[in-house]
């Protein structure tokens, strides 16, 4: 047994211990790294442990504080998006062919799935797969470099030739590792890349083979027109032949399609026969055709090694999905799509799909319903949700009821219905699966149901009420609610009510979220039932703050109930885990209708003398809403004015001081309107003096005006007050007022009296 150290980009880790065997001694010698603990996904040669990835290996089998071989390929099976292809068949290498008893059993567990790895990151091509954390740095520094590429190809300069080169000798390395190049390069800089990558190609063909792939791979990344006569030179016919046919692919060039047909028909190299049928796909068109078709042939099919047949299905699927309606295509996908081979059966359904025909139909149906690979048959429902055909509606629900349906077909199948105007003909079976036990099904059933939602309101929210109100599965019951609190149908309030009696928090919590976001006052029960959340201390506190939330929201309230007396209760417990109780019961107090005096009396208590600033801010915020006349509220407002230092306290204290009607505010706002608060709290301040437009009041605002970034605001307000305060008081400040500002307010302000 190896003992090896982990460590964290911050601090040592615990020792990993890392089991001796041939096996993982190859899997170290591919990945360096987990005599560290973990894979280095993100190709930054560090390891990453953030939200959205974590490199370290978990231990995913035995919990004995060391990691197996099958711990280690449980991980790269899981992660395989991240991991260079080159890598992914070196893993698969040393498992076919690690000898050993216990090294063949691993060899049989994971053939399949690394199989499959690296089929499908084949498909996915050279990049690096990033975490969206990874992808940020990633474009930001590549910005940078060809940022000062471009920067320094403009300014010429022997410095500059430095910073060139090291800032190209840096992209390359970031390319060569997989990097992706940003998606909107500027144009300038576009082209200056592009000419360094043409230079690169020119100069290094012959001496730097890596170096000139990495410039042509590049070029076609770059979708560079202006480089495709250099490609096409190269694709006749050089050790460059596969790079440049696939660059002129990724390009679109047509021009070069007889180019790609001549080696096509005449290369010895299967690579790049294989490179030239997938770039024809990719350009569509009907160059080539008669090519590809000729290998497509049976007669002619046996010669082909796999990986070639392959690529010719999926020239031919590409020219379908370009809109190449040939019916010699559509025959030629139809044959393929019986062989033994799924990745070829697939393919050959992907191309049949761009067929709206009743016989491309009929054979994706016959395909849906009896291929045993569930990645053909998923690929069947996506050609098979284009089609417009009566018949795929009802394959789709059939497919839907099977028993043990594989999960990844069973989501491709929910999105299909989602996305297709008739799969509202299937919302009952879409409901039942919100009972799955896998939850990445439920999630696809329940988006199916929002997408669908929208155009059948009444149908969605009737099947799923009719289905929870019937069922006693917890899944169902919990991912049901939780659509119905996003759905917020009015028309769901009688099922609530029932469901809100299921004695299950999350289902109550749910429910309650529901409740808040309809906020309809028809149905008193509802409050009644919400009341008794409020009070209920067996309940969860994020169940409870929901129905205090929902009381506010719905605002109802009647002598039968007095929800103010409960809010007022809640409001007054102690104890940190109740904080946000509390805080929801004050607002909720502020959005009751006719505020009685016990209310604006706790409020007031509240606003004075809690010990959490929020809330004391939250309670002058609800007096401030219910905007009651009330002279013992106001003398305590002031009071706690004077004695706090928090200015988003004060501005509420004197908005609310200002809209319970009371001419107070003018009295104490000159303490911030002279202070260095931000102009966005003046403005407030302003416009709740101006709420009691007196001779006071105007004199308070005329001397902010002092401030010259707000002259203009103080005159639009004072432009609303009487003309009987304004005309004198003008008059009698123009004659002694010097402060230039608020001499150019009351010149404005004089002018627009005088016509008054």
């Amino acid at each position: 047994m190896v003992v090896l150290t982990a460590l964290s980009p911050l601090a040592a880790q615990q020792k990993v211990q890392v089991v001796n065997s041939p096996l993982t001694q190859g899997l170290t010698k591919i990945f360096p790294e987990i005599a560290s603990g973990y894979i280095d996904l993100n190709g930054n040669g560090k390891l990453d442990q953030t939200a959205d990835l974590n490199e370290t290996i978990p231990e995913s089998r035995l919990k004995d504080g060391q990691l197996q071989a099958q711990e280690i390929l449980d991980f790269i099976v899981a992660q395989w998006r991240f991991i260079p292809l080159d890598k992914l068949k070196a893993v698969q290498a040393a498992v076919k062919s690690t000898p050993g008893a216990i090294n063949e059993l691993i060899a049989i567990d994971f053939s399949s799935s690394l199989d499959e790895a690296v089929r499908q990151r084949e498909i996915m091509g050279d990049e690096l797969y990033l975490t969206p954390s990874a992808y940020k740095e990633a474009m930001a520094k590549l910005d940078d470099i060809i940022t000062a590429m471009a920067t320094a190809y403009k300014k010429e300069g022997q410095q500059n030739e430095g910073d060139f080169v090291t800032n190209r000798d840096a992209l390359f390395s970031m390319i060569e590792r997989g990097y992706p190049l940003p998606q909107d390069i500027p144009s300038d800089a576009k082209a200056t890349l592009t000419t360094a990558m043409i230079g690169t190609v020119l100069k290094e063909k012959t001496s730097n083979p890596g170096r000139t792939k990495t410039a042509i791979r590049t070029l076609g990344q770059l979708k560079s027109p202006e480089a495709a006569s250099y490609l096409v030179e190269l694709a006749d016919g050089s050790d460059y032949a596969a790079d440049a046919l696939k660059a002129l692919g990724d390009i679109g060039y047509k021009p070069a399609l007889p180019v790609m047909t001549k080696q096509l028909r005449t290369s010895t190299d299967i690579a790049v026969r294989k490179v030239a049928l997938q770039s024809i796909g990719k350009i569509g068109g009907s160059e080539g055709l008669d090519t590809i078709l000729d290998l497509a042939k049976p007669a002619n099919r046996d010669s082909l090694p796999p990986e070639l047949l392959g690529a010719v299905v999926q020239a031919l699927s590409g020219l379908a999905q370009k809109g190449n309606a040939d019916p010699r295509i559509q025959s030629s996908l139809k044959d393929f799509a019986g062989s033994d081979d799924p990745a070829v059966r697939k393919a050959a359904v992907q191309g049949l799909g761009s067929f709206v025909t009743a016989a491309s139909a009929e054979a994706l149906l016959a395909i849906l319903n009896n291929d045993k690979d569930p990645g053909v048959r998923a690929a069947a429902v996506g050609a098979l949700n284009r089609q417009k055909n009566e018949a795929v509606m009802p394959a789709f629900m059939k497919v839907l009821k099977e028993k043990d349906l594989d999960p990844a077909l069973e989501i491709t199948l929910l999105t299909a219905l989602g996305d297709n105007p008739t799969g509202i003909t299937a919302v009952n079976p879409i409901v039942d699966d919100l009972a799955d036990k896998n939850p990445d099904v439920r999630s696809a059933a329940s988006a199916a149901l929002r997408k669908l939602y929208p155009g059948n309101q009444a149908v969605v929210t009737a099947s799923l009420t009719r289905s929870l109100l019937a069922t006693q599965d917890e899944s169902l019951l919990v991912a049901g609610t939780a659509l119905l609190a996003s759905l917020a149908d009015p028309t769901s309030l009688p099922a609530l009510l029932t469901l809100i009696q299921k004695p299950l928090p999350e289902v109550q919590r749910n429910v309650t979220w529901a409740l808040y976001r309809i906020r309809s006052s028809t149905n008193p029960k509802v409050v009644e039932e919400l009341q008794k959340l409020v009070t209920n201390e067996n309940e969860p506190v994020a169940v409870r703050i929901n129905a205090v939330r929902a009381v506010g929201a719905i605002g109802f309230d009647s002598p039968q109930l007095n929800i103010w007396q409960t809010l007022v209760t809640t409001a007054q417990m102690r104890g940190e885990k109740y904080a946000m109780l509390r805080y929801f019961a004050v607002r909720s107090l502020g959005q009751l209708p006719s505020p009685n005096p016990q209310v604006i009396a706790a409020l007031a208590r509240s606003a004075v003398r809690d010990p959490d600033l929020e809330l004391r801010k939250e309670a002058v915020s609800a007096l401030q809403n219910l905007a009651a006349t009330n002279a013992d509220a106001v003398d305590a407002l002031a009071g706690a004015y004077a004695q706090s230092d928090d200015q988003e306290l004060k501005v509420r204290i004197l908005e609310a001081i200002a809209d319970m009607g009371s001419g107070r505010a003018t009295d104490l706002a000159p303490d911030m309107l002279g202070s260095s608060v931000p102009i966005s709290l003046k403005r407030r301040v302003l416009y709740a003096v101006s709420k009691t437009p007196t001779e006071a009041s105007a004199l308070v605002m005329l001397d902010a005006a002092k401030d010259a970034k707000i002259q203009d605001f103080v005159e639009a307000m004072l432009e609303g007050f009487p003309s009987s305060i304004m005309t004198p008081l003008v008059a009698r400040r123009l004659r002694s007022e010097s402060n230039k500002d608020i001499v150019s307010v009351l010149d404005s302000l004089s002018t627009q009296f005088s016509g008054q």
